[in-house]
């Protein structure tokens, strides 16, 4: 099912009634119109004024009489279920956070429009999803990671995810299930018990599952692959490694599959065949989604405006229940701590953040390069005029600019890392092409080694795997893979490496010590 289909097969739902009072006036037009060109401004004004117009036109709107909130609500924490978004579920006012939930939704949209792929099945494009999700949210490491005042680590939001393009295993899972549900995919996060015999469950989530045709099909953010099938490994000149993803039910019936995920013998994967004979399925239903208002604004849009900015939690928990091996579906309380953090922390945490989205707002001459850059990637304009290419090379200035003296120290410092990000993100373009020239060029010498300890630096080594594995060299995507044991992704790698080791008999190349600083 299309994102557009989506839309329309919820339109096709609501009673005579129910779209006999709703009604689009100018406000509206102009609210959804805008919303459908954020792209053609910078920052987050313009969606701020979508908001501020939606807010007017639902004035004037009656409420949806059949409107109740997801009956999953009632199971969240008590904390959680005090939260001032989630108490405020079915109000008729739209906020500023209403206008980055929007611009959030409109770049999901847009990236799900190309990266699913071309092929029209729902499993090509969940994995297909999930590829552009690895390789364009690098993970964390633990130096990088903010630990807020109550000791719990900062949880961004997907705006700041897919904008900054890194984060954490949850970052990961959270953008991606929010990717299959643009597509019209039910998926949810797994989780497995990890409590001794006879102690009350404690579920650790490992996976994230997609249902398709009445299977769970699984795959594994922290490592960054899907869990291979039985049959599910193999090489294709100019793709690399293909995967495809074992469902829950093959999985728990053989622990040999599981076993594809050891590292190595010292380092095997921490879950088996029997961990899944029984396991929690937890569904994306962060409150904005789960609201009245956006629910009006859903029913009215359709065709090309189409945008998926509801859903209910109950009904795909239904569907996930009729799955052998699932014990039962919650809502994931992770949006749910996200909130709560904001609302507990919201001055540190937009401190925090200022400093990281400032490099893209930076400007050159009168454009916003950096995130002109990012929209444009989100919308798969990658290369040519007006593309994400052009505008990354913009937010490049020259060294003599940057050393001349005439900015201010923070100037400097803003211009210096939107330079090096832009590096990155015209590698990870020439990664699609397979540009070995220009990916090495951006990667090596602009981004990853080109000052010590760069907030890059797994991504580079782990894109340089890729592209090499695109080009069919496999020696060097196992070395790129191996060539540091520090790095969040470490693990993924490892594996990587072993599988391309096993299916094309490559080695890896002879690994130079880096100089000792």
């Amino acid at each position: 099912m299309q994102a557009g289909s989506a839309g329309k097969s919820q339109a096709s739902t609501d009673t005579a009634g129910q779209t006999a009072t709703l009604h689009r006036d100018e406000l509206f037009e102009i609210a959804i119109s805008n919303l459908n060109r954020l792209y053609q401004f910078e920052g987050t004004e313009m969606a701020l004024q979508v908001a501020d117009r939606l807010d007017q036109w639902i004035k004037t709107q009656p409420p949806l009489t059949d409107w109740t909130p997801d009956p999953l609500l009632q199971k969240l924490p008590p904390d959680l279920a005090q939260l001032k978004a989630v108490k405020e579920l079915g109000e008729l006012r739209f906020t500023r956070d209403d206008g980055i939930f929007l611009q959030t939704a409109v770049w999901l949209r847009d990236i799900a429009g190309w990266a699913r792929g071309e092929q029209p099945d729902e499993l090509s494009r969940a994995i297909e999803l999930f590829d552009w999700v690895v390789i364009n949210v690098q993970l964390d490491s633990q130096e990088r990671m903010i630990r807020l005042p109550s000791g719990q680590l900062l949880i961004h939001t997907p705006w700041e995810t897919l904008l900054l393009g890194h984060g954490t295993v949850f970052d990961r899972a959270w953008v991606y299930l929010l990717l299959c549900r643009q597509e019209g995919l039910d998926a949810a996060v797994v989780a497995v018990n990890r409590a001794a015999a006879g102690a009350p469950p404690l579920w650790e989530v490992f996976a994230v599952g997609v249902l398709i045709n009445g299977e769970l099909y699984l795959f594994e953010p922290a490592l960054g692959v899907p869990i291979p099938a039985k049959d599910g490994l193999k090489v294709e000149k100019g793709k690399g490694l293909v995967i495809r993803p074992a469902t829950l039910r093959e999985l728990a019936a053989d622990d040999s599959l599981l076993r594809r995920l050891d590292a190595d013998p010292r380092n095997p994967y921490r879950v088996k065949a029997e961990d899944l004979r029984e396991v929690m399925l937890y569904v994306e239903g962060s409150p904005p989604y789960l609201s009245r208002r956006m629910e009006m604004v859903q029913k009215m849009l359709a065709g090309t405006e189409s945008l998926v900015i509801t859903t209910h939690p109950s009904e795909i928990a239904e569907r996930l229940r009729q799955t052998r091996h699932v014990k039962d579906v919650e809502l994931w309380v992770v949006p749910y701590e996200a909130e709560q953090q904001r609302e507990t922390f919201g001055q540190q945490i937009g401190q925090h953040i200022l400093r990281e989205v400032m490099p893209y707002l930076a400007p050159v001459g009168e454009v916003v390069p950096l995130w002109r850059g990012r929209v444009l990637h989100f919308r798969g304009d990658l290369v040519g005029e007006e593309s994400a290419a052009y505008y990354y090379q913009l937010a490049r200035p020259p060294e003599r600019l940057l050393a001349s003296g005439n900015l201010a120290p923070d100037q400097e410092a803003i211009l210096n890392r939107a330079k090096i990000n832009a590096s990155y993100w015209l590698g990870i373009l020439a990664l699609y092409q397979g540009n070995r020239k220009s990916a090495e060029d951006y990667f090596i010498k602009r981004t990853a080694l080109s000052e010590p300890d760069s907030p890059w630096e797994s991504g580079v080594l782990y894109a340089l795997g890729r592209l090499n594995e695109k080009l069919g060299d496999y020696s060097r995507a196992i070395t790129a893979y191996r060539s540091e044991m520090h790095l969040p992704n470490r693990y993924g790698n490892l594996v990587r490496a072993k599988w391309l080791e096993e299916l094309t008999g490559a080695k890896p190349l002879e690994i130079k010590e880096r100089p000792q600083e």
